[in-house]
């Protein structure tokens, strides 16, 4: 199947387009930043986050690595990050391609954009921690691109430490 067959070319309007680009930059800079109090400001109230492996999105299985389905659930998610989980620290630098809209029907953009993650631990050490791609249902509300659903894509069902935050 060729590209264009899959992915025919879609635009978004200019606003569209430049809100879900601020949304791209503001959701990773939070993680990277460790400012995770705004990460579930990112999401609509009835939302799902779930990080899943390729293996495990193309067998078509729901649950992975992740899930969260409200932003509450997002909310306790970054609450244990902050006080209750114990790992090693570390931060994320993210690095994003293109977001390409794949979809645009009733209000919902769909839309993938490839990612990679390279996490780097307290003494300094580097390694690309996850590559693979984000797969969005974009609403936008008032001006403003936010996440109805992301699923978390990554290429290797490998991990060499947990997933303590998100990616």
């Amino acid at each position: 199947m060729s590209s264009t067959t899959r992915y025919p070319d879609l635009e978004v309007g200019t606003q569209t387009g430049a809100s879900i680009a601020r949304l791209m930059a503001h959701y990773c800079s939070s993680i990277d930043n460790g400012d995770l109090d705004r990460w579930p400001e990112f999401f609509t109230e009835d939302c799902t986050y779930r990080i899943l492996t390729r293996t495990d999105f193309e067998a078509g299985r729901d649950f992975g690595i992740w899930f969260c389905n409200t932003r509450g659930m997002l909310l306790d998610r970054v609450s244990s990050i902050q006080s209750v989980n114990v790992f090693e620290p570390h931060v994320y630098r993210h690095v994003l391609g293109p977001t390409e809209v794949v979809s645009v029907e009733e209000g919902l953009i769909g839309c993938e954009t490839s990612y990679m993650v390279v996490r780097t631990g307290y003494e300094g050490g580097m390694v690309v921690f996850s590559v693979g791609r984000y797969i969005d249902q974009i609403v936008v509300e008032g001006g403003r691109a936010l996440l109805r659903e992301r699923t978390v894509v990554t290429d290797s069902c490998r991990y060499d430490t947990l997933v303590a935050l998100p990616l």
